[in-house]
C-alpha cells in the first residue's frame, strides 16, 4: 500500500497528558473559567478515558465561554503551548512526523481538541492541515456553541474521510497514528492504522487485529 496521508491524534499521542486541560487551567487563572470548571476536569477525564465512548457531555453546548472573545482564546492557547505544552511532545513521535515529512508525505493533524489549542502545535511542526474542533462565533465572540459537528469517534473519522477524498485519496490509502480506544472508528477505516502508547482497550484491539504498536517514550 502506498500512503498518501498520514493522520495523527493529538492528545497522549504527540504529546504527554491532555492539552485542554492545561488550557483550562490556565483560562481559569485568567478569569476565564470559574474555579468550580476545574473541578469537572477530572470527572470529565474519566469519562473520555474510560467512558463507552458517549460524548453526550461534550455535545456542542460550552456556555462556560459564550461571549469570550476569539482573540483572547487564541492568545491562551499560545501561551499554553509555549509554557507547557510544547515541552511535553514526545520526541520519538515528532522524529517520526519530521521523517515523514522529508520522505514527502503528508502530516495531517485530526483531534478533538480546539483548533486555538492545537494550532500552534501544528505551526511548531510545520503542518499545514488541522482537522479539530471549531467554535461559532458572532461578533467575534464565542457563542458557546461549534461551528459544526463534534470530531469525536466516528465524527473524527467522517472528516478525515471528508478531507482525504477532497484530495482524492480513500482512507484506505491512508494511516492514522493514536493512542485512544475512541479513535476505533478511524483506525478501523484507514490501511495503515497505528497504536500509541495505546490505552488498555486499544491495545487490546491492536493486538488482535495485529497492528502496529509503538510504545512512544
Amino acid at each position: 500500500m502506498k500512503t498518501s496521508l498520514y493522520f495523527f491524534d493529538v492528545d497522549h499521542t504527540l504529546t504527554y497528558g491532555s492539552t485542554g486541560r492545561r488550557f483550562a487551567e490556565a483560562a481559569t487563572r485568567r478569569g476565564v473559567f470559574k474555579l468550580r470548571y476545574l473541578a469537572m476536569i477530572p470527572y470529565s477525564y474519566l469519562i473520555y478515558r474510560f467512558g463507552s465512548g458517549n460524548m453526550s457531555l461534550f455535545s456542542g453546548d460550552y456556555p462556560i465561554i459564550r461571549g469570550v472573545e476569539k482573540k483572547l482564546l487564541e492568545e491562551i492557547g499560545c501561551d499554553v503551548f509555549e509554557r507547557r505544552t510544547g515541552k511535553a511532545l514526545r520526541p520519538d513521535m515528532l522524529r517520526l512526523v519530521e521523517s515523514i515529512k522529508t520522505a514527502g508525505g503528508k502530516v495531517v493533524l485530526a483531534t478533538t481538541s480546539l483548533d486555538f489549542i492545537v494550532q500552534p502545535l501544528a505551526d511548531r511542526l510545520g503542518i499545514e492541515t488541522v482537522l479539530a474542533n471549531r467554535l461559532e462565533y458572532k461578533d467575534g465572540r464565542c457563542t458557546g456553541k461549534l461551528d459544526g459537528a463534534l470530531l469525536f469517534g466516528s465524527g473524527k473519522r467522517d472528516a478525515a474521510r471528508a478531507y482525504a477524498e477532497g484530495r482524492g485519496v480513500a482512507l484506505a490509502d491512508c494511516a492514522f497514528y493514536s493512542d485512544s480506544i475512541h479513535d476505533l472508528p478511524l483506525l478501523l477505516a484507514v490501511g495503515e492504522p497505528v497504536a500509541v502508547a495505546p490505552d488498555r482497550r486499544l491495545r487490546r484491539e491492536a493486538e488482535a487485529r495485529g497492528w502496529k504498536i509503538l510504545e512512544s517514550r
